[in-house]
């Protein structure tokens, strides 16, 4: 059970990715790609917070920049109520041994040149850890995540994508973190593995006790894993809610076009909603529109004048469910 009367573990506020878009001879500034575009949300411990969007949303920058994998260009996080942007060298070591990153290509993040006991051996050698056997805590991680004993000395290509995805998660865990990171952890896996793998995680937040950062395309997964989602839009938060009440009574224009998207297995059932399909293209983040980044494709309020001129603010005065849309009551009036 997650405890938001405590400290959040994790505090972002008004955070900014913002990269230069450099032209001529002389690298001369002429703009900026806004990835990230004045987020904030917090984050308990031992809770999931679901992260969704369309590709090139900000997803996977917020992830980074959480993890001062990037530097911010603005903004706050705070892990355990220290500023991470202000942590020196010796700080930033400690916060990353306590917060880990899980890739989306796990082939690609593994080093194909060791055996995945070295590979596990190397990072406890870095952190100073399980100085006495660090071959037995390579094979207890491999066994933690659902691998065999004998797989210490195999090589990354010898193994599946889901088995490889597993090796992701062990090295993660073998620093014993607080806080994973999940960059679409299972978007190249099967179906049946992709199971597997969310079964895995399941186990190892309530055993472990972890929190976790999920960001994913399909949102029927988010749903069953998350206890909060996040929607993005265009470098922003639209809409953050507990997970049943967000597919439930979606509030925000775009995560009612979401939604409408995700299949029905039920036959009977499964037509007797409207599928919205949004027209045009995502704006280009180096010149979003002004007021509602959302408006120019709004199927419902693209022409109001309130939503081109002003930016909604995500509204925290409503107990859970938090709406960056001008017209919020009348979007949950809408059937469909």
């Amino acid at each position: 059970m997650v405890d938001r009367s405590a400290r959040p573990l994790l505090e972002v506020r008004s955070l900014k990715q913002h990269f230069p878009v450099r032209r001529g001879a002389f690298g001369k500034v002429v703009g900026h790609v806004r990835a990230v575009d004045g987020i904030s949300f917090d984050l308990w411990r031992g809770e999931t917070l679901g992260l969704v969007g369309e590709s090139g949303c900000g997803k996977s920058t917020t992830a980074r920049t959480v993890l001062r994998l990037l530097e911010a260009t603005a903004g706050v996080v705070r892990f355990d109520g220290e500023d991470v942007g202000a942590m020196d060298d010796e700080r930033l070591r400690a916060f990353r041994r306590r917060a880990q990153f899980v890739f989306q290509d796990p082939f690609g993040s593994l080093n194909p040149r060791l055996s995945v006991g070295a590979m596990l051996e190397e990072v406890l050698h870095v952190h100073g850890l399980a100085k006495t056997n660090r071959r037995g805590r390579a094979v207890e991680l491999l066994e933690l995540v659902g691998l065999r004993s004998e797989h210490v000395d195999r090589y990354p290509h010898e193994f599946s994508g889901g088995q490889r995805q597993r090796l992701g998660i062990a090295r993660a865990l073998s620093v014993e973190p607080d806080f994973l990171v999940l960059d679409e952890p299972v978007s190249a896996l099967d179906v049946s593995v992709q199971a597997q793998v969310v079964n895995l995680l399941d186990d190892l937040q309530q055993e472990l006790g972890l929190t976790y950062l999920f960001i994913a395309h399909d949102l029927a997964l988010v749903e069953h894993v998350s206890d909060r989602v996040a929607v993005m839009y265009l470098g922003r938060i639209v809409e953050i809610a507990d997970a049943n009440h967000i597919y439930s009574e979606p509030r925000h224009p775009y995560t009612r076009a979401l939604l409408s998207a995700v299949p029905r297995p039920d036959p009977i059932n499964r037509d007797d909603r409207e599928r919205i399909v949004l027209e045009g293209d995502v704006p280009s983040p180096i010149n979003p529109p002004t007021g509602c980044s959302f408006h120019p494709r709004c199927p419902h309020f693209g022409k109001d004048e309130q939503c081109k001129g002003e930016v909604p603010i995500l509204d925290t005065t409503r107990q859970g469910h938090f709406t960056a849309c001008h017209h919020q009551d009348a979007v949950v009036g809408i059937r469909g």
